[in-house]
């Protein structure tokens, strides 16, 4: 009897000590996430958002993520100004540049981009988590990033007797040039300036004569200047279907030069520096997501949206393959994806040259300054 007593009390002990070592050792179960919210995004990226979004809900099924395709910012102005008028969106993609240009005086800033940026900061070039620093909060999450390469049609040059290694300075860049326009007979001039080729080529300009740490005056007329000599010795195309063997641009360069159905050869490298043995990185202002609207009933899933934005690699490298954008998260690059060839390209793959490129920019030291150039070089 005292044996079967004994027996009873050590299978309860043990029972005892393994329901209790289940609760105390098995993982917490995440809080399942719930909630609605609505993103407004750049036509680049809407696709890839949606993707994303997609995705998300079936691993998320309490949640709607919607995402709506931005016609212009003023909808962004719009939502900031009259909240109660508009579409209630959460989140929306915009660039440095533009979101000083809003109305964001009474704008409030949400602790959960600044804990994101915080996790994973060193996942992010240092000169695009400058970019989203505003009066030492954090506006935003960088998204896509315009790291600038100079894309030479190696075929055409070479029937002029250059190759892009003589492509090292703007003053090599003019004696090249005014040579091709006089051997073509004024039909080249060799670097593309419509579009938004003409935007990088301004912001290249100005984050190089940032470097010299002059007064915003005197790098606005060095820029002018600039644009003025290269004008003046038909180094620029300036016409839409004009003629130009080389541009300076980012990933839509990569969409575009693939497009081409004409046999053609390009390659991408670094910019023209100002000056033999200076700087050749640079990069252009990149997108941000920027919270717009959280309460407390969304706040949980903004931050785990944007999280799996960031992180979701698999689905990322094949819109950046296709030119759709760049990924501003650096382990995308980790992918061997990227290695491979694309169509028009000879030499290195342009994606890594723009990923190299992306890691290597230089933190800019005043970027108001930068801003402000960029607004008086654009009024």
């Amino acid at each position: 009897m005292k044996n079967k007593i004994k027996y009873a009390i050590a299978v309860f002990i043990t029972l005892v000590i393994v329901i209790v070592s289940i609760n105390l050792f098995q993982p917490i179960r995440e809080q399942r996430i719930r909630g609605s919210i609505e993103i407004l995004v750049s036509d680049s990226s809407y696709d890839y958002l949606v993707k994303c979004a997609n995705n998300f809900m079936e691993l998320n099924d309490k949640t709607t993520v919607k995402i709506s395709k931005m016609d212009s910012y003023k909808q962004i102005e719009d939502a900031i100004k009259e909240p109660n008028k508009v579409n209630q969106y959460n989140i929306v993609q915009i660039d440095r540049y533009n979101f000083e240009k809003l109305d964001i005086s009474n704008m409030q800033y949400y602790d959960e981009e600044t804990e994101i940026l915080n996790t994973y900061n060193k996942n992010f070039s240092k000169y695009r988590v400058n970019q989203v620093m505003h009066d030492d909060k954090v506006v935003g999450i960088p998204l896509t990033s315009r790291p600038l390469a100079l894309y030479v049609r190696e075929d055409m040059l070479k029937e002029y007797g250059y190759s892009r290694e003589d492509m090292n300075t703007w003053k090599d860049v003019i004696t090249i040039g005014k040579d091709v326009y006089e051997k073509s007979g004024g039909k080249i001039r060799i670097i593309n300036a419509t579009g938004q080729d003409y935007e990088d080529l301004l912001d290249l300009l100005t984050m190089q004569n940032l470097e010299k740490d002059k007064e915003i005056k005197d790098i606005k007329e060095e820029i002018n200047n600039k644009i003025k000599e290269l004008k003046d010795n038909n180094i620029l195309n300036l016409e839409d279907g004009g003629a130009f063997l080389a541009r300076i641009s980012s990933i839509n360069a990569i969409k575009e030069i693939t497009a081409i159905e004409e046999p053609c050869e390009w390659s991408a490298g670094n910019v023209p520096s100002s000056e033999p043995g200076t700087n050749k990185f640079f990069a252009g202002e990149g997108d941000n997501l920027v919270v717009l609207n959280q309460g407390s009933s969304n706040s949980q899933l903004i931050e785990k949206f944007i999280t799996y934005v960031m992180t979701s690699n698999k689905d990322t490298i094949k819109y950046v393959k296709n030119g759709y954008f760049f990924s501003s998260y650096l382990y995308t690059y980790k992918n061997k994806e990227i290695e491979e060839q694309l169509k028009n390209f000879v030499g290195k793959s342009p994606l890594i040259v723009l990923s190299n490129i992306e890691d290597k920019v230089l933190e800019c030291e005043d970027y108001d300054k930068y801003l402000e150039v960029k607004k008086e070089l654009r009024s």
